[in-house]
Order: structure tokens, then sequence, then C-alpha cells
């Protein structure tokens, strides 16, 4: 057959030019896949230990611990479909491929408006924070609610800079936020742990089968965030390996944590007052009693060594 197709004058000028397939920059490594879902997972626990003892009372260590077995299983489905499709895109990508585009539309939509929410109470978890500092902050809801915005729009412009230096930003808070958790944990564990008073007030304070069913549901949201990983395969250097190596051990880090926090508020105050006094800054809550205590220790043992050097 004799083909008698020829340029005409016209292509070069009026057809349009393909669009060229630039992919994403490979530049993440373990460590700041680490410390991007850190950011968002372990993040939550400034907030989500007051908001569930606020529902759950006394069983709040069991309900994070249930919620967390999900997130284990969800974490390791994630580093499996990670392995296989390491592709930007998440859960999204996941349902597209298992199942088909409407199910992968869905997903994306869901996995959207939980971010929507999982943003709204963090960047409201950090004005009652810096409450401390300044009080209106914590008082007005206006202060309060102009100061999350604004938060919001810090991390959005970091994040729009580049993931690059969005990630240096996130390995350095999530060391700083390690530390001082680690901190807090060991000196409640050295200077309140007692396991009799942690028995007594999870049983004390036992709440409902339903309080109970809705703070299970509320610790589900402290561990939104798992899929950051997932979604940041395409801007990762060897994504089938560093990905799930990154998920597990956030996985490890976040429960460590969770449970550490739980024993020592429990350690250190009464499901009640966690959930009247100190539902929006749990985590101040502990550091304040851990301050109270220290200063009570300390001038007990100032006590003692003066009645003791007087008795000598």
């Amino acid at each position: 057959m004799k083909n008698n197709w020829q340029v005409r004058p016209g292509d070069k000028f009026g057809r349009p030019k393909r669009l060229k397939i630039r992919p994403l920059r490979r530049v993440l490594r373990t460590t700041h896949l680490f410390s991007i879902a850190y950011g968002d997972v372990g993040s939550s626990i400034y907030y989500a230990l007051g908001v569930v003892a606020l529902a759950a009372s006394g069983a709040t260590p069991l309900a994070l611990g249930l919620a967390g077995i999900v997130f284990v299983f969800t974490a390791l489905s994630y580093a499996e479909g990670t392995a296989m499709f390491p592709e930007s895109g998440g859960s999204a990508s996941f349902a597209r491929h298992g199942f088909n585009d409407f199910t992968g539309f869905v997903a994306g939509w869901g996995l959207m408006f939980g971010y929507i929410v999982t943003i709204a109470i963090s960047s409201f978890a950090i004005p009652s924070y810096l409450g401390l500092f300044w009080a209106p902050l914590k008082a007005s809801p206006v202060v309060m609610t102009t100061c999350a915005m604004l938060i919001v729009a810090f991390l959005m412009t970091i994040n729009v800079i580049g993931v690059r230096e969005s990630s240096l930003l996130n390995i350095a808070l999530a060391i700083l936020d390690l530390a001082t958790q680690l901190l807090l944990i060991t000196l409640a564990l050295l200077f309140f742990f007692n396991p009799q008073i942690i028995i007594e007030r999870v049983l004390n304070y036992w709440p409902s089968p339903q309080d109970m069913l809705f703070g299970i549901a509320i610790a589900a949201i402290a561990f939104t965030g798992l899929e950051t990983i997932s979604q940041m395969a395409e801007e990762t250097k060897r994504p089938e390996v560093r990905a799930p190596r990154a998920l597990i051990i956030m996985t490890i880090v976040v429960l460590l944590v969770y449970a550490g926090i739980s024993v020592s508020a429990f350690s250190t105050m009464t499901p009640t007052e966690l959930a009247q006094n100190w539902s929006t800054d749990p985590i101040a809550g502990i550091a304040s009693k851990l301050s109270l205590g220290m200063v009570a220790a300390d001038m007990v043992a100032k006590q003692a060594y003066s009645a003791h050097s007087l008795f000598w």
C-alpha cells in the first residue's frame, strides 16, 4: 500500500508540541522519610492523650493501645504496597491498582479530608502550649485561631520551597521532639512510677462501653499520617527498600513513645485531671507535675538533711 502522506506547511506552526514528562527528583533518604512521617504521627501525642482522656478516661492507655494494634497492621500494609508500587499517591494509588480508578478517587478524597482534620487539630494544639508563655494564646479564641492559621501558612510555605528543605526542618524538629519526650518519660519513671497507682487510676475511672468505643475512634486519629512515606516514594532514592524501612522504624518509635507518655501521664495525674485541666496540652501537664514533684522532693530532701544535721 502506497503512503501518500506529506508534511503540510502549517504542521510546524499549528501542531501542538508534546509535553515532556519530567519525573520528580529523588533526593530523600530513610532519615528524611522517618522525620516527615514522625512529624505527622508522633506530633499527635501533644493533643491526642488529652482528647482521648475526655472520652475514654481511665481506659485511655488501652484505647491508644488498641488503636496502635490497627496502626501496626496498617503500617505493614503500607510497607508492602510501597515496595510493590513505589509511586506518589499512597492509599489512592494502591486502591487504583487493586480495584479501579473510581475506588482510587474515593480513597484519595477520603485521605484529603483526613488531612484537613488533622491539620486543623494539630495547628490548634500549638497555641495551647504557647499559651503557657502568653495567656491570650490559650484563653482568647480569636488569638488562638489567628496563631493556628499563621502556623499553617508558615508550614505551607516551607513545603512550597522544596521537599528537601522541609525534610531537613523535619529532621531537626524530630530530634528535638524525641529528646524532649524521652526526658519527660525518664523523669516520670524515675520519680513517679508506681504500678499500683496506675492500676487504681485505670480501674477507678473506667468508662462506659460507649465512651470506650468513642475513645478508640478518637485515638485512631492520632495515628493519621502514616501514608506520608508512601506519598513520598517518587522522591525517594531506592523507595522499594528505604520506604518500608522508614515505616517500620517509625512504627516502633511511635508506639514506644505513646506507651511511655501514657504511663507518664497516669503516673503524675488522675484521668479526670488530665481531661479537665490538660485536655489541649497534656504534655505540658506532665511537665508541670514533674516540676512540682521534683521541687517537692528537693524540699523534702533538704528538710531531711537539716533534721539529720541537727540530730548529729
